[in-house]
């Protein structure tokens, strides 16, 4: 009986007073969709500079994804609110279009761009490789490897990686 009555102490000093608490529900989980297969409406994210760094920016496609659609929205610079909110581009402004742009899916992924990339900063190469990685995982073509080629016409860049 005495043993009964220690070890009812110790279960009652062992307890901290915290009380349990119900699971709390944080919303649906993230998942990831192939917007090739969701129609119109779908978003394409873009990276521009905020601050310094490289930033995801959301925008609405209307239309079947496709890395080069995807890089002309880049190269027509942020929006005048994505502007007002703080973004800004690295890269020369093409409203006039690409131009010839090739894109092969690798290993690894080679973008064939028709202008220089010689005077394009760190900044704005940033901008087309991490743009690049989120249009080929939108599109479900992942590079296997993790890296994108960049090809102007006056040098092929040295295999690039996401730098977000």
């Amino acid at each position: 009986m005495k043993k009964l009555l220690v070890l009812a102490v110790l279960l009652l000093v062992s307890a901290c007073g915290i009380q349990p608490t119900p699971v709390l529900g944080a919303g649906p989980a993230p998942t990831l969709r192939n917007p090739v297969n969701d129609g119109p409406g779908t978003d394409v994210t873009l990276y521009f500079v905020h601050d310094g760094r490289m930033a995801p920016v959301s925008r609405p496609g209307g239309f079947p994804v496709t890395v080069e659609s995807t890089l002309a929205m880049l190269l027509t610079g942020p929006t005048s609110q994505e502007e007002a909110d703080g973004y800004t581009t690295s890269l020369p402004r093409r409203a006039g279009g690409l131009g010839a742009l090739t894109v092969s899916p690798g290993p690894p992924a080679t973008i064939d761009l028709s202008f220089p990339l010689r005077p394009v900063s760190g900044a704005g190469i940033n901008q087309l490789v991490c743009t690049t990685f989120a249009a080929l995982a939108a599109t479900g073509g992942n590079p296997v490897d993790g890296t994108i080629a960049l090809v102007g016409p006056d040098i092929r860049l040295p295999y690039q990686t996401c730098q977000a």
